[in-house]
């Protein structure tokens, strides 16, 4: 009898410390569920889309900040400078292929728009002529990109 009366006590003990054990593993498997579930996928790219012309106006400004730093520091290197410079004409390329590529079913820009683009891109010039040590290859690629982007903005301040 005393057997039983131990093996209830030692089975009441047990069962008190697992109950609270189970119920913590259920609320962080919930809470897992909860946070990694596939309905509630909130991004910002979600929530505020960017329209073409300001992903395009974007990589300018990236061009812009990183043609800045190439004036800033003069004695970066040669590589460096190198890999500044074909690194913009990659994103003045993807600015002029957004822009090329924007289909008629996406909303007109405003003006606005359009001349904030502008002026990102006559900045973007302005810092390519001062830009030092580009080779002739390098320095016509950059110029008919910067070219290429301005027509097709002229074109859509125009049309």
């Amino acid at each position: 009898m005393k057997n039983a009366k131990e093996y209830d006590m030692k089975r009441q003990r047990v069962e008190s410390s697992f109950v609270p054990l189970l119920v913590i593993a259920f609320l962080i498997g919930t809470m897992y569920q909860v946070t990694h579930s596939e309905d509630a996928h909130f991004s910002f790219d979600t929530l505020f889309p960017q329209n073409s012309y300001s992903r395009a106006t974007e990589q300018c400004i990236k061009v812009w900040g990183a043609w800045d730093k190439l004036l800033c520091f003069k004695s970066s290197s040669p590589v460096q400078i190198t890999r500044t410079l074909d690194s913009s004409l990659g994103q003045l390329v993807l600015a002029h292929t957004i822009l090329g590529s924007v289909s008629q079913s996406e909303k007109q820009p405003l003006t606005e728009q359009l001349h904030y683009m502008s002026r990102v891109i006559g900045t973007v010039a302005d810092r390519f002529l001062k830009l030092p040590h580009i080779d002739a290859e390098r320095r016509a690629c950059l110029q008919k990109q910067i070219d290429k982007i301005k027509k097709i903005i002229q074109e859509k301040l125009q049309g």
